[in-house]
């Protein structure tokens, strides 16, 4: 795998001491936020990933377990209103989506909402997963104990969404080298 900089040295590795198994490039991103989830797609295009997305039956299945402003089409976007278990039905539903090889989930801090409950809700349900789940908690001091929790459990965590996403492209260039090989 070759990297242009530190930062996605550090991210690979990150990634790749996960181990996760390799994927493909397809991957789904799961946001409480808008701005940021539209930041993410449009790295995730720049680097030459793919936007994976639920199919109009997955996302029918999903819509009675996410907030009724959720759009679940491109982007997951379930709203700044998300509780810990609506993050956790959106990514067990992109992890069962075959058309999807990872997934990034977004988390922008909003009042009344514990990101610690949704990262642990996400943390419980990584061994069920078989795919790569990275994450993404914006903010500093409000998101500490999420990012203790990832670490603990082994997700990878980034500060921004493109640091995410690239770490998702080093995943899958790592998946391409391997399929040269």
């Amino acid at each position: 795998m070759r990297v242009d900089s530190f930062v996605q040295l550090f991210s690979a590795a990150k990634c790749l001491a996960s181990r996760y198994r390799p994927v493909g490039r397809r991957l789904a991103i799961v946001t409480n936020g808008g701005g940021p989830g539209v930041l993410a797609a449009d790295w995730v295009s720049q680097i030459r990933l793919e936007l994976g997305s639920l199919t109009d039956e997955q996302a029918a299945a999903l819509r009675p377990q996410v907030p009724a402003l959720a759009a679940l089409s491109d982007l997951i976007d379930i709203s700044e209103e998300a509780t810990p278990e609506q993050y956790r039905a959106a990514v067990l539903a992109a992890a069962q989506a075959r058309q999807i090889d990872g997934i990034l989930a977004i988390y922008s801090p909003k009042y009344g909402m514990d990101g610690g409950a949704v990262a642990m809700a996400l943390a419980d349900l990584k061994p069920t997963l078989g795919k790569p789940l990275l994450t993404c908690w914006m903010g500093d001091a409000s998101v500490t104990d999420a990012r203790s929790i990832f670490s603990e459990a082994a997700i990878p965590t980034f500060r921004t969404p493109e640091a995410a996403v690239g770490a998702f492209g080093n995943i899958a260039s790592f998946y391409r080298n391997q399929q040269l090989l």
